[in-house]
């Protein structure tokens, strides 16, 4: 069951597991969360509702996505998005560095580029051209190995908080794509999308939509503890 996190009469927000695409893609055996989460409401509500997506989540990256509930919606919500007025805050478990303050921000331009081994697409840094990408990052908590990492993206490029912390020698636990720590071994990507805030398009009240941190990367805390503990 996927659980439902907010609604009211214009949003629905609802968390997304890690693992699955937000939404279809090409092989169209792959299960993809919008599609399950319209297939839940449908079979709870029958065939009269209306859900729009407007965001995405890397398929391995867990947390809460918003969606439009009524044509009305789309718009307010959309315009949230493209004027950066709705916050996103994210959790990862990155690399422990000794470089790594309390807080700090990373604003510089990032490009495609297709990396022919790895045979995926990946962002680089760029000193000309490129996309602007801003991320604020606050140190939560030190681990003997890691580093609890609370990252907010000001702009929306992709991989942009993976990128940003992978040039810093600070990789998050279980990519890929970008340079970061093998051991131990993650069960995914620990990169969690836990909040979203913003101010009510309809209502102008303001709201916070929170997803707690899922099992698998509470557990793998757990392991960094362990692990350093017996090593």
């Amino acid at each position: 069951m996927i659980e439902i996190l907010f609604e009211d009469a214009f949003f629905l927000a609802a968390a997304k597991p890690a693992g699955m695409p937000s939404q279809a893609t090409v092989d169209k055996s792959r299960q993809d969360f919008f599609t399950a989460l319209k297939n839940q409401l449908r079979n709870e509500r029958g065939n009269d509702f209306y859900l729009a997506l407007h965001h995405r989540l890397d398929r391995d990256t867990s947390g809460v996505m918003i969606f439009a509930k009524t044509k009305e919606a789309n718009e307010p919500l959309a315009d949230l998005f493209k004027t950066h007025k709705i916050q996103k805050t994210y959790l990862c478990l990155t690399k422990r560095t000794q470089k790594a303050a309390d807080a700090w921000e990373v604003d510089n331009h990032l490009v495609e580029m297709k990396d022919t081994k790895l045979k995926k697409t990946k962002m680089v840094r760029t000193q000309s051209g490129g996309d602007r990408a801003y991320t604020k990052f606050r140190k939560l908590e030190v681990f003997p190995e890691a580093l609890l990492i609370e990252a907010q993206p000001l702009t929306g490029r992709m991989h942009q908080i993976r990128v940003h912390l992978a040039d810093r020698g600070m990789g998050i636990y279980g990519d890929d794509i970008y340079q970061a720590p093998k051991n131990p071994v993650a069960p995914r990507l620990m990169l969690h999308a836990h909040a979203l805030e913003f101010t009510h398009p309809f209502t102008h009240e303001f709201v916070r939509i929170e997803c707690a941190v899922p099992a698998d990367m509470a557990q793998f805390m757990k392991t960094l503890t362990f692990h350093s503990k017996n090593d």
